[in-house]
């Protein structure tokens, strides 16, 4: 089937009756293991297609969809669509986007090698990182939730307004929860890689990483409280940016949703933070030729050396204020219809190793993992998180830490980051984030 010659056909009849219509489709497979003591606990491999349609009339929208690409489905669909938007209230910034050069560049987004990987192969990758957790260290007694998962998808994105784009992306990704025990205390560390390509991860590397963290935090004890310097591994800064990533919407800003309303143009974070939404980066797990509306994506700088310059746009929230959307409109699925939401959005990476950023410590916490129990808010800027960790001392690693809290304004947090490392890491877990080991000056460490 044409899939890209279907969504224009759909969009060609709403255009007949009068309405502006966009159709979306997504074509692909997925496929996940999971082993547990060196069998296979699950697996699964489907194929999945969908139809969307978004129709407008007259700032009146509605959206419909269909995974039944029969003619009286699809038909039904766009009719519902139809019906569900001359029914609906009007807002004027409902509208679609014109359309717009998409660059041409190969962005390393699709694997195709990814499509010809037997089963065996993803079954034995599993269980290589089950062996490389449980071989880590011998206080490693058992791993959880140990998963391969990878994707292949083609998206066909068609608008009345004159665009028609097609583009294929995949995913791969492995994970693991290492269990670390000593008598009668446990403890629990993530191990994770994920990338377009499979070649790019390393079943040893990924549970090596979640082994030896599991027993390094195995007699971990709470420090006294006090107020001290806090080093956030790049797992954890990734957190940190992804709340970040929400008070840097414009719909946040529109809505009085943001700690940092009111602050364009201002000093909001030290002169070593930057944080960048790009879209365009290359192999990025969240990177596309255009975004859900087809409009190109782009690399946009929102903070620049502790300025804050920009917000992320998508068409709706742009034509509220009569400025250009920044490629940011993404679909979940064929069943929703398009939001605003960050790409691949990361705190700017500096020169410094994390080894460096750690000898230049005299006393403070290393954060490995960070647990946020509702104590991060981008509204009012609230940063509180249960924390786990090693205690460094005159610029070394010591022992383990545990049942503490780190917390600050966010606000003040950013304005006291003192360090960025160079070891820029994503995290692909509720969006696409990543951050290198940072230093920050002057936080709560709350303990006994």
């Amino acid at each position: 089937m044409d899939y890209l010659q279907l969504a224009e056909d759909v969009v060609k009849r709403v255009a007949a009756q009068g309405a502006e219509a966009e159709a979306y489709i997504v074509v692909g497979r997925e496929s996940q293991v999971q082993v547990d003591q060196g069998k296979v606990e699950k697996l699964s491999h489907a194929g999945s297609k969908g139809l969307g349609v978004r129709v407008i009339v007259n700032g009146r929208m509605g959206y419909a969809y269909t995974s039944d690409f029969s003619a009286a489905s699809i038909e039904e669909t766009w009719r519902a669509a139809l019906a569900l938007a001359r029914a609906a209230d009007p807002d004027e910034h409902r509208v679609l986007p014109d359309p717009q050069p998409i660059p041409d560049e190969d962005l390393e987004v699709f694997d195709p090698a990814l499509e010809q990987v037997p089963m065996e192969e993803k079954i034995a990758f599993a269980l290589a990182v089950e062996e490389a957790t449980l071989g880590a260290d011998p206080r490693v007694a058992l791993t959880n939730r140990c998963t391969y998962a990878d994707s292949v998808a083609s998206v066909y994105l068609v608008n009345s307004r004159g665009f028609a784009g097609h583009y294929r992306h995949s995913f791969a990704v492995s994970y693991v929860i290492a269990i670390g025990r000593d008598g009668e205390e446990q403890t629990m560390a993530f191990g994770l890689d994920a990338s377009p390509f499979l070649a790019d991860l390393d079943p040893q590397a990924i549970g090596q990483e979640a082994g030896e963290k599991a027993a390094r935090l195995l007699g971990g004890q709470p420090v006294p409280t006090q107020e001290g310097t806090v080093v956030f591994s790049p797992i954890a800064t990734a957190e940190l940016v992804g709340a970040l990533a929400q008070a840097l919407t414009a719909e946040a800003m529109q809505r009085g949703r943001s700690f940092l309303l009111g602050k364009m143009g201002q000093d909001v974070a030290s002169d070593v933070v930057s944080l960048l939404d790009n879209g365009r980066l290359r192999r990025g797990l969240a990177s596309a030729p255009f975004d859900g509306e087809g409009v190109p994506t782009r690399a946009t700088r929102l903070v620049d050396e502790g300025v804050l310059q920009a917000v992320l746009y998508d068409t709706y929230t742009a034509h509220r204020e009569g400025r250009a959307s920044t490629g940011n409109a993404a679909r979940s699925s064929h069943r929703t219809p398009p939001t605003l939401a960050p790409t691949n959005f990361y705190l700017q990476p500096g020169s410094l190793s994390p080894e460096e950023i750690i000898a230049g410590v005299e006393q403070g916490l290393y954060v490995l993992s960070t647990m946020n129990t509702g104590g991060i808010n981008p509204v009012s800027g609230d940063y509180s998180v249960a924390a786990r960790g090693l205690w460094i001392e005159k610029g070394r690693l010591t022992y383990p830490v545990n049942e503490v809290t780190v917390a600050a304004p966010l606000e003040r947090l950013l304005k006291q980051v003192q360090a960025v490392g160079n070891d820029l890491r994503f995290v692909p877990f509720g969006g696409i984030f990543g951050g290198p080991t940072i230093r920050v000056d002057g936080m709560t460490i709350g303990g006994r």
